[in-house]
C-alpha cells in the first residue's frame, strides 16, 4: 500500500498537482480515503449482486454516522483494517438475512444503543477531542442513537422486520467496535490502581 501511496504522489508531484512538500500529507490523505471507501464498495458491490442494496444502506449509513461520533477501534494497518471491515459488514448481511425479529434482538439493540451513549466519544489516538467536542459529540451520539431507536420502532410498527434487523445490526456493531476501547481503558484504570 505504500509503494502505490509514493507512486502516487510522486505523480501528483510531477504533474506539478502538489508541491513536493506536500508529499506526506496528500498520502495520509490518499491513505484514509482508500481505508474508508474501498471495504464500503466491496460491501455494496457484494449486497447490490444478491438484491440487498436497501438492506446494505440500512447497515452502512447509520453505522458511518453513529460511528463518526461515538467512536471506537479502529486497526493501526491498512491490511488488517480492509478485510476486517469488509467482512464485519458481510456478516452483517449475513445476520439480517438469517435472524428473526425477537425480543432477544431487541434486548441487544436496547443494550448497544445504551453502551453506545454511556461510552461515548471514544477519541481516538490519532486525534484527541477537546473538551468541548466531547460535549458536542456526546451530543450528538445521543440524538443520533435515539433517532436509531425510534426508526426501528416505526419499522416494527410497519411490519418492516428486516429493515429494523439493519438498523440493531448496525448500532450492535456500532457498540461491539466501542469494545475493544472500553476493555483497553478499564484494564489501565485497574492498572493505575494497583
Amino acid at each position: 500500500m505504500e509503494h502505490v501511496l509514493s507512486l502516487f504522489s510522486k505523480w501528483l508531484i510531477k504533474h506539478e498537482a502538489i508541491k513536493p512538500n506536500d508529499r506526506e500529507l496528500y498520502e495520509y490523505a490518499i491513505y484514509s480515503f482508500l481505508i474508508s471507501i474501498v471495504p464500503l464498495v466491496i460491501f455494496m458491490v457484494t449486497s447490490g449482486a444478491i438484491g440487498m442494496l436497501q438492506e446494505a444502506m440500512l447497515i452502512v449509513v447509520p453505522f458511518i454516522i453513529t460511528r463518526k461520533f461515538s467512536g471506537g477501534y479502529h486497526a493501526k494497518h491498512a491490511y488488517v483494517c480492509l478485510p476486517a471491515s469488509a467482512g464485519l459488514l458481510v456478516i452483517c448481511l449475513y445476520v439480517v438475512v438469517h435472524v428473526r425479529s425477537s425480543w432477544i434482538l431487541c434486548t441487544l439493540f436496547v443494550i448497544g444503543g445504551i453502551s453506545i451513549v454511556i461510552n461515548s466519544p471514544i477519541d481516538s489516538e490519532n486525534r484527541k477531542l477537546s473538551r468541548d467536542e466531547m460535549k458536542e459529540y456526546k451530543r450528538m451520539t445521543c440524538m443520533i442513537v435515539t433517532f436509531n431507536m425510534l426508526l426501528y420502532m416505526v419499522f416494527i410498527f410497519f411490519g418492516a422486520e428486516r429493515y429494523s434487523i439493519c438498523l440493531a445490526v448496525s448500532l450492535m456493531l456500532t457498540a461491539l467496535l466501542q469494545a475493544p476501547c472500553i476493555l483497553r481503558k478499564r484494564l489501565r484504570r485497574n492498572r493505575a490502581h494497583i
